[in-house]
């Protein structure tokens, strides 16, 4: 048993290191040797528990997968009302891409590795949930009207990727909390009839902490 619990935590540290790693220099330019240097592990560990760089690519980016998926489907059974959803998701997958290496990691590796490539599973996810919660938005009276469900959705998507790819690109995401924040923002102002907006003044503004969604 002990045995066992030891090769989960080695195997959950190589997870990490190859996550540090791939999300500071990409797939291209991450060595095994440097993936080595990163786990603190030997060369030998890592080959006992993957089979090589690609292996582990894949498991980091299934892992970002499941944890998005988990977030979103978390927020989706919230007693609330919609554009808080909309707002927290937003703020929820921010947190993750400061906080969590295998999200940070696995967001890059999605681009580098399967662009081109359809349908990803995560942004399917997404843009689902968002759709969803625009919907319910309509119900609720809190989205303007003629807004497609459907374009919301894929727009919301978008800018959260590309204010993700902008981050990085700029300041290695340490600008995403502020950037996360002026999003949720717009997306409020630009969905929602002033006087929705004027109903629920606690969704301009809230800045966004890692430690909240």
């Amino acid at each position: 048993m002990v045995q066992q619990a030891r090769a989960v935590e080695t195997r959950r540290q190589i997870v990490i290191g190859a996550a540090n790693l791939f999300s500071r220099v990409g797939y291209e330019r991450a060595r095994l040797n440097d993936i080595v240097g990163e786990s603190g592990l030997t060369r030998g560990a890592i080959y006992f528990h993957f089979q090589s760089k690609d292996d582990l690519a894949s498991i980091v980016v299934d892992e970002f997968q499941t944890v998005s998926m988990e977030a979103v489907a978390a927020i989706a059974q919230l007693d609330t009302y919609a554009m808080r959803q909309i707002a927290m998701l937003c703020r929820e997958m921010g947190r993750l891409l400061v906080d969590d290496p295998v999200v940070r990691a696995g967001i890059r590796l999605i681009i580098e590795l399967h662009s081109g490539e359809a349908p990803i599973p995560v942004y399917l996810a997404w843009i689902e949930a968002i759709k969803y919660f625009v919907a319910k938005g309509i119900d609720e009276g809190d989205v303007k009207p003629g807004i497609d469900p459907d374009d919301a959705a894929v727009f919301v998507t978008e800018s959260f990727v590309g204010a993700h790819v902008l981050s990085h690109a700029v300041s290695g995401h340490d600008d995403l909390p502020a950037r996360i924040d002026r999003l949720a923002d717009f997306l409020v102002i630009a969905l929602m009839p002033d006087d929705r907006v004027a109903a629920h003044p606690d969704l301009l503004g809230a800045r966004w902490t890692p430690e909240r969604t």
